[in-house]
């Protein structure tokens, strides 16, 4: 169950921001950012990787990054919001660096905007199917 949580993840991830990082801000949250108060808007994805132990480490660029045990990942039925939560998250910044027994990070775009609509039509597809594997019964 393991890798197929941690592939899930790095597929959701990865497709995430390749539908949405061209065309719109992407906001992220962990769970002591009140709701609303995303962290920042440039980010984006250079690399996610495999760790051992099934934990991935995902590289945000400008110094930032986080390092999970994924547990679950879901994706908003309007495909417009990401979370992945997990055991051992690790937050880190080039000043900070933020530690969780158990937590999640989560992606986000203003929903419902004209650039957001417009990437989700024009490269949501892939997101769509790891949104449908999500579903899917294991």
């Amino acid at each position: 169950m393991g890798k197929n949580q941690c592939q899930l993840a790095i597929d959701a991830l990865t497709q995430f921001f390749n539908t949405y990082s061209t065309s719109t801000p992407i906001y992220m949250e962990l769970p002591d950012v009140p709701r609303g108060r995303a962290l920042d808007s440039y980010i984006e994805l250079v690399s996610v990787d495999t760790l051992p132990e099934n934990r991935i480490h995902a590289d945000l660029g400008y110094g930032w990054g986080f390092t999970v045990m994924p547990t679950e990942t879901t994706l908003d039925s309007d495909l417009f919001t990401l979370t992945i939560e997990g055991e051992e998250l690790d937050f880190e910044t080039t000043s900070v660096l933020r530690r969780y027994h158990q937590g999640w990070v989560r992606f986000f775009v203003i929903p419902n905007t004209d650039f957001s609509n417009k990437a989700k039509a024009t490269n949501g597809a892939d997101l769509k199917e790891v949104a449908r594997r999500i579903k899917a019964p294991n």
